[in-house]
């Protein structure tokens, strides 16, 4: 399954569920790496390989209105990606995904299930 139909199945769920969030524009560096923490945590205990933080969808009725979200800002003069892959510990290969659905603009951070331990950002484990 491409990025697309993830991102249209898992909008056409009723509720969002604990691996999984939608955003429209919503950005703040450190809840965001609190937010990795526990979808990778919370991907772990549901049996899913990813997690997925998506922006460009509205939260309540999941429906596609595209972001204006820069997965490429920086965070103290250093870039965000970076950062938060200094912060996450044991270290994820998560991806920032970028696809059009609808006409619309949707950025999907795709982060990888917890394998052996918790995930955790600056040494604290969400769930």
């Amino acid at each position: 399954m491409d990025i697309k139909q993830i991102v249209l199945a898992l909008c056409a769920m009723n509720d969002e569920q604990e691996w999984f969030e939608f955003k429209e524009n919503w950005f703040q560096p450190e809840t965001l790496g609190e937010y990795v923490s526990a979808l990778s945590n919370a991907a772990a205990f549901h049996y899913k390989k990813y997690a997925y933080f998506i922006w460009g969808v509205e939260d309540e009725n999941h429906k596609i209105v595209g972001t204006t979200f820069n997965q490429y800002c920086d965070h103290n003069k250093e870039p965000y990606q970076n950062y938060l892959a200094r912060n996450l510990s044991p270290s994820l290969n998560f991806s920032f995904e970028e696809v059009e659905i609808q006409q619309k603009r949707v950025v999907v951070l795709v982060i990888p299930a917890a394998f052996e331990i918790p995930t955790a950002f600056k040494e604290k484990r969400y769930m």
